[in-house]
């Protein structure tokens, strides 16, 4: 199933998409290893590693913990980015994140945007999700615009471990009603 947009489409990742999935990985390895709390060793950029990988994500969209869409052009059913709305537990308390990547060469064409309101969509209609929460670095205005658009507020700030390092993120939420 298709979740359509005007220029994008989402779909759930499946074990077919692990070859697309590995370059898009692999082309923006030096970014989205900058932002990204999941640790990354060189088995992740393997395409054992991403067949590995959604097949973990698609056993968690069974429990209904997990929902990872791919992020697909129209015209050329491009991969352009995943974008992913997952449950994480702190400190007894459930919350839904939301999380999301881009090929680079697609900054700033309002892909994201897009493909953040179609989610959003999903999660209020179809999970019956009330509320996500996101992250984003402070120098990452980008993200923050996105995130902005999309209704979220800021709310405090975490420090969220990125490759060893602790790093302050903004911390975000949008209630669906």
């Amino acid at each position: 199933m298709n979740y359509d947009g005007e220029r994008i489409y989402l779909r759930f990742l499946k074990v077919e998409d692990a070859t697309a999935l590995l370059d898009l990985q692999y082309r923006n390895r030096a970014i989205f290893e900058e932002i990204s709390a999941s640790e990354r060793s060189e088995t992740f950029y393997t395409l054992e590693g991403q067949v590995a990988l959604l097949e973990r994500w698609n056993r968690a969209r069974e429990e209904g913990k997990r929902y990872s869409f791919g992020i697909f052009l129209n015209n050329t059913h491009e991969l352009l980015g995943e974008i992913s709305l997952f449950e994480l537990e702190l400190n007894s308390t459930t919350k839904w994140i939301v999380g999301y990547v881009l090929d680079q060469v697609q900054n700033g064409k309002g892909y994201m945007s897009e493909a953040l309101q179609l989610v959003l969509n999903f999660a209020r209609k179809e999970a019956g999700i009330r509320r996500v929460e996101a992250g984003a670095l402070p120098d990452n205005a980008g993200s923050i615009r996105v995130l902005r658009k999309a209704g979220f507020h800021e709310e405090d700030r975490q420090n969220v471990k990125i490759k060893g390092i602790w790093k302050e993120h903004m911390m975000f939420a949008v209630d669906l009603q």
